[in-house]
């Protein structure tokens, strides 16, 4: 089984999520890391999480955290990418390769966006693009994003569904997408609709006949 392009889960905080996705093959698994967060994820129960899933890397995402809340934190787990709100904190963890994140909910000015990328460029395995409300943004928005990534590697992680998600990767210069995992209802019990339709229209079919 493949994915028709590069996916990132993020917030993932539940065995559902991490079992699931992992069976798709998703790229990279993402866990909040920030404490006082509704999803954070404690170092006990990431390494429970982790440790029932393989051939995916493992995301630590800290949002605006700072330089020694990381540091403090970041020992704990077994990661492969740290992510961060904040560019500053990019030059300052080149032991991890790293995500800069970009929250759509409060970016004001393109032209600035587009300069702080350009500062920490070779520096970035990614720069993702997320609404942390979860909000759908007009075309205009949308198409600023995507002019952005025929420069940078770009993850898209806002305005995806299952009717579009092809037209995206196949049309545009994005490196991938994002999307983000959610609570279960109960222990062992999650609604997967809207992340399978998504996975399940990027998954290739490798059947082979004979």
């Amino acid at each position: 089984m493949a994915l028709k392009t590069f996916v990132k889960i993020s917030e993932v905080n539940n065995l559902s999520d991490a079992r699931y996705c992992a069976g798709m093959t998703v790229n990279l698994m993402g866990f909040d890391l920030k404490k006082d967060n509704p999803t954070y994820v404690s170092p006990e129960n990431f390494m429970e999480l982790t440790g029932w899933v393989s051939g995916v890397e493992f995301v630590a995402e800290y949002g605006n955290s700072s330089e020694d809340a990381i540091k403090e934190s970041i020992k704990e787990y077994e990661i492969h990418y740290l992510q961060t709100d904040n560019p500053a904190i990019i030059p300052l963890f080149t032991d991890f390769k790293r995500i800069l994140r970009f929250d759509m909910d409060k970016v004001t000015d393109a032209e600035e966006v587009k300069n702080t990328m350009q500062k920490v460029a070779e520096e970035v395995e990614f720069f993702l693009f997320e609404s942390g409300n979860g909000n759908h943004y007009k075309e205009n928005v949308v198409n600023q994003v995507l002019d952005l990534a025929k420069d940078f590697p770009v993850i898209l992680g806002f305005n995806i569904d299952d009717k579009n998600v092809m037209d995206l990767v196949e049309n545009t210069s994005i490196k991938g997408i994002s999307l983000k995992g959610g609570e279960e209802i109960r222990p062992g019990y999650k609604d997967f609709d809207e992340l399978a339709d998504i996975l399940e229209t990027l998954e290739i079919d490798d059947t082979v006949e004979e």
